[in-house]
């Protein structure tokens, strides 16, 4: 947290340090450029410099050092510009000035308790920069940790379950006729709560990956293609429903094919689970380019959504309607929202109760 100060013309650099000793805030004195360098290299969280000192070659040395330093990176920069009447050549040096990113003019004379304030101000905008870094960086330990212990759990208890699934359908072949009624319907309760749980390991790994995408360049994939897909693996539930899907044109989007097919899916497969008993279901599909972002629309006539629940949905484990009547374990939405976020989109919906749903993502063209 020193401040580096370059100001080689006479006693400029002596006196902010001593001005800045004062309250107290530790400096280095760089005599020249190279020396300048090699204090960043070290480390420091602000650098104040004379204007004079900001010859060509130098800014040229700095934005090159600036372009080595990590995103979330941002040193700010103090220039003491001259003092007197301001020229057309003092704007455009101004404007040349901002190459340094998170720069700050001050004309001289600078009083004292100026210049101690305004090293202040930025050494503590620069500490919040690395109290930031290691947020992110116990976040992405979180994730990774999550992710892991999905993996564990899921293969962990999937031994288990496993057993209870095979030894209650061995216990309902070899013994049916020796129980009663009470006793199927409490071996019915085990299968179907193995199956249940083993569905929900699924989703909580869908969810720990979603969660770990990560960010790097993605060559355009035709959305067709994943809609397809999903489609494919919502045929049977489709023709049960007796479903009519219309699908607009579909455009090219920078994203892992198999995650758009599992947000599509999930979006499809809910509007298939909460359609109208006494109408016929249909869905629309589309999208459409707005600044930048391709938006993607699912809507359908299905039983809708009260709006006071439309941010609750995308919660984990949130369901709506609880109970055998709509199956679920209320990760769907989670799952998508998680996907979307990831790719810097967002996701919402469009609904009153009875008068279907409308669900939107959006992601980069």
């Amino acid at each position: 947290m020193r401040v580096l100060v370059l100001a080689p013309v006479g006693r400029d650099a002596a006196l902010l340090a001593e001005t800045l000793a004062a309250v107290p805030i530790e400096t280095a004195i760089a005599g020249d450029s190279a020396a300048l360098l090699h204090f960043l290299d070290e480390g420091a969280g602000l650098v104040i410099v004379a204007q004079e000192a900001l010859t060509p070659p130098v800014m040229a040395a700095l934005a090159k050092w600036l372009e080595t330093q990590p995103p979330w990176s941002d040193i700010p920069f103090i220039v003491l510009t001259s003092s007197g009447r301001p020229t057309r050549q003092d704007h455009y040096r101004a404007q040349e000035l901002q190459a340094l990113g998170n720069v700050t003019l001050i004309e001289r004379p600078v009083r004292p308790d100026t210049i101690q304030s305004s090293a202040r101000a930025g050494l503590r905008a620069r500490l919040r920069q690395y109290e930031i870094r290691s947020r992110q960086e116990a976040l992405v330990q979180a994730v990774a940790d999550l992710e892991q212990f999905a993996h564990s759990a899921s293969h962990d208890l999937r031994e288990p379950l496993r057993s209870i699934a095979i030894y209650s359908e061995l216990l309902a072949r070899t013994y049916e006729s020796a129980l009663d009624q009470r006793g199927c319907e409490f071996l019915g309760l085990i299968q179907s709560g193995a199956k249940r749980m083993d569905t929900l390991l699924d989703d909580l790994l869908s969810y720990a990956h979603a969660s770990s995408i990560p960010e790097q360049p993605l060559q355009p994939v035709p959305a067709a293609r994943a809609l397809e897909a999903a489609l494919e693996n919502l045929s049977a539930a489709i023709r049960e429903s007796d479903a009519r899907i219309s699908v607009a044109e579909m455009p090219c989007v920078r994203v892992h094919e198999s995650h758009l097919s599992q947000v599509f899916q999930n979006l499809v497969g809910n509007a298939i689970k909460y359609r109208k008993e006494d109408e016929r279901l249909r869905i629309e599909i589309s999208a459409q380019g707005v600044e930048g972002q391709w938006v993607f629309r699912i809507a359908d006539n299905g039983i809708g959504i009260p709006p006071d629940y439309k941010e609750t949905i995308f919660g984990i484990f949130k369901r709506l309607h609880p109970g055998p009547k709509y199956a679920g374990n209320g990760m769907g939405l989670a799952i998508c929202k998680r996907i979307v976020e990831r790719y810097r989109g967002r996701i919402w919906v469009e609904s009153e109760a009875g008068n279907g749903s409308t669900f939107f993502f959006s992601l980069p063209s």
